[in-house]
């Protein structure tokens, strides 16, 4: 597969849902970009664990 691409699921991250572009690192990671705390945005990475409604939740990209 080429990225960057949108992914085909729907995804809850950071409280926001929708279908996110997934980006591939230079070493071979997958990666969606989220706002981060205090403005800007980060990289959240394929595997990361992360929150949504106090709830701790794995990211999967791999079948996104």
């Amino acid at each position: 597969m080429s990225y960057p691409r949108r992914s085909k699921k729907r995804i809850t991250y950071h409280g926001r849902s929708g279908y996110p572009i997934i980006h591939q690192a230079d070493s071979g990671k997958l990666y969606i970009m989220v706002r981060a705390k205090g403005g800007g945005v980060k990289r959240l990475y394929h595997g990361s664990k992360y929150q949504v409604n106090g709830k701790v939740e794995k990211l999967n990209l791999a079948d996104a």
